[in-house]
């Protein structure tokens, strides 16, 4: 037979399930990984390397929290450009880019700010140029948004008050087998 039909027979042959093609991997994703001070991830390509943090390790709703990056070249000049910095959530319409500047001092590092106004999960990309545009992304959950102090401490005092109120009413209250009826006059005799 010709090679024209056994390959006709081979691309017809359905493809097993669950099979991945090796070289299809998304090349512009990171992952997030917890330690004592935060979340740090790690990204590189042939090129460029990119290396970052997230403060704090708890991250909730309505709480900033800090993203620092350092951005370097494997080859040539150490990169001195901006760095956008974004903020996305996932099917929400919360959407927030900053782009900043080179810091003036070593160790170069770009940071931003972000308050997520929402639980649930966000991305985080890191957008710079240099020998082409290049951007990557990681995912990141964000908690339900801690108790402020003061409401936190209200809600203490009130349950601490609460209990005085209650012990003393069981303390000083009515006696077993007392009513509260006054009594009547003495039966005849």
């Amino acid at each position: 037979m010709f090679l024209s039909a056994y390959l006709a027979v081979v691309l017809s042959q359905p493809v097993p399930e669950g099979f991945v093609p090796e070289n299809t991997a998304d090349k512009t994703t990171f992952q997030l990984v917890s330690d004592r001070a935060g979340w740090s991830f790690d990204w590189s390509d042939q090129e460029d390397r990119v290396r970052g943090t997230l403060q704090p390790v708890e991250l909730s709703s309505g709480d900033p929290f800090t993203v620092s990056v350092a951005v370097g070249a494997f080859q040539g000049a150490e990169y001195d450009g901006p760095v956008t910095l974004g903020l996305e959530q996932v099917g929400g319409d919360f959407k927030v880019l900053e782009t900043v500047p080179p810091s003036k001092e070593a160790p170069r590092v770009w940071k931003a700010v972000f308050t997520p106004p929402a639980t649930g999960q966000y991305l985080l990309k890191v957008t710079w140029r240099s020998s082409r545009q290049k951007s990557v992304r990681g995912a990141i959950e964000v908690g339900m948004g801690r108790v402020s102090r003061e409401l936190g401490l209200a809600v203490g005092i009130g349950a601490i008050l609460l209990a005085v109120v209650y012990g003393l009413f069981i303390l000083f209250g009515k006696k077993d087998g007392a009513t509260s009826e006054t009594p009547g006059p003495p039966p005849a005799a």
